[in-house]
């Protein structure tokens, strides 16, 4: 039999041990090829919450009330932050403000939502002839998570357009384990990490065993094709994931109680967030969540008011303090925005539209100081009159974050040296 042909015969073996569980050959390939010897063991996790479509920075973190007929129809609230005030309709992040830093003056000009939301996950503008990884990926490919544990998770949830995390030029061993159920049904289970009836966990050990001797029986071709170095190890991490315990524990909601359940939301998104720290507690590095439906084009004020901020102060509001009850929260940056603000001109459908030049955010935790509010916008909210930074800035201090520098340099396939946010800076008042 000659090489290619075993190849096969391998590749055929593994697919049906692992694809029974509802798993991909290619999926399987992504955490293992993900073990580089140089990634870290120890370093901070992260959460990023992203709001896509738009926060309106007016109805969230920078309202404002004596802004005439930009002001809208809520009124601030104050905060446990002296002099920081912020939408009626946050009252449970209004709590919270000593944990946070809320960024005001981020400023920036692209006002569609693609290449806005490349540059927020990425740090870096869109061109034509680069791929840049999410910096979920980036986390994936400097930090190590215990055997058996995903680096990278993804939740899309609710009405999200979002769930598009790339792993760019790194490639697909840097993907995230993405989760499509809904964390808030109330038959919520991961797929992938079930066993389907008829493939017991002792079938797969079986079907394995099988495939070792196979192996030892064409050990000499093996050695001859350079293309199967490591798969061996290649295939154990895989199996690892499936048969670990501390993976399937962190997905069980049920193991929470009802009350820490209900004060995070009984919503897909606070739900989300409930999953999130389960996930970071049992080892994930990074958990994206992508919640959607902020481009308020029309009836803003019903909208927000309605469907989308309490949702969102409720999970955020009780994630921070979770985190921060259980010692997790110096070690885990939080990071919640949108791609881009909303304009100062309330539309003819009671809407805010597309508005590049001025946004708001927050980040918390992993070194982040607390009880702070950086920048500041002109009293319209058009326009920053006091420059916090820029999304390529928050993105790099969101990997300093993180223990990793964002002037860190890898290579594409081709041997191309690509710093990983090239225009960026830490914005040091963070951390001050």
């Amino acid at each position: 039999m000659n090489t290619k042909q075993h190849t096969k015969r391998r590749d055929v073996l593994r697919a049906g041990i692992f694809g029974g569980l509802g798993l991909s050959l290619a999926q399987l390939l992504r955490w293992e090829a993900r073990a580089d010897v140089g990634a870290s063991a120890r370093g901070k996790n992260a959460i990023f919450i992203y709001l896509n479509g738009g926060q309106s920075h007016f109805e969230s973190w920078d309202p404002k009330p004596d802004g005439g007929d930009v002001a809208g129809e809520f009124k601030p609230v104050d905060t446990n932050l002296p002099g920081l005030r912020v939408c009626e309709h946050m009252p449970k992040l209004a709590t919270q403000a000593d944990k946070y830093c809320v960024l005001r003056g981020i400023k920036d000009s692209i006002g569609a939502h693609r290449p806005a939301q490349l540059l927020i996950r990425t740090g870096n503008r869109a061109v034509p002839s680069l791929s840049y990884p999410d910096v979920g990926s980036v986390v994936s490919k400097e930090h190590q998570s215990p055997i058996g544990v995903p680096p990278f998770v993804s939740l899309p949830v609710g009405r999200s357009s979002g769930g598009s995390e790339s792993p760019g030029y790194l490639g697909v061993a840097y993907s995230p384990f993405r989760v499509n159920e809904d964390p808030n049904a109330d038959d919520f289970s991961i797929r992938a990490l079930s066993s389907p009836q008829g493939m017991s966990f002792a079938r797969v050990q079986s079907r394995t065993a099988l495939m070792k001797q196979l192996d030892t029986a064409f050990r000499d071709v093996d050695r001859a094709n350079d293309n199967l170095a490591g798969m061996d190890s290649f295939y154990q991490q895989a199996y690892d994931i499936l048969r670990s315990a501390q993976t399937r524990d962190a997905f069980d909601l049920g193991r929470e109680s009802d009350k820490t359940r209900d004060n995070y939301g009984r919503t897909s998104l606070g739900q989300a967030c409930l999953l999130a720290r389960r996930l970071i507690e049992a080892g994930v590095r990074c958990v994206t969540i992508d919640t959607g439906g902020w481009d308020t084009h029309q009836k803003n004020f019903t909208q927000m008011k309605d469907v989308l901020l309490p949702p969102w102060d409720a999970a955020l509001a009780a994630l921070l303090e979770d985190l921060h009850a259980r010692g997790l929260l110096d070690d885990t940056l939080v990071w919640s925005t949108g791609e881009m603000g909303r304009t100062p001109t309330i539309n003819k459908n009671a809407g805010r539209d597309h508005w590049g030049k001025a946004m708001s955010m927050v980040m918390a935790g992993g070194g982040v100081r607390g009880g702070q509010v950086l920048g500041q916008t002109d009293e319209k909210g058009a326009e920053v009159v006091d420059v916090a930074g820029t999304p390529e800035d928050a993105a790099a201090s969101a990997l300093n974050a993180l223990g990793i520098d964002h002037k860190k340099e890898y290579h594409t396939s081709t041997g191309r040296p690509i710093q990983i946010v090239h225009d960026g800076a830490v914005i040091e008042k963070l951390f001050g």
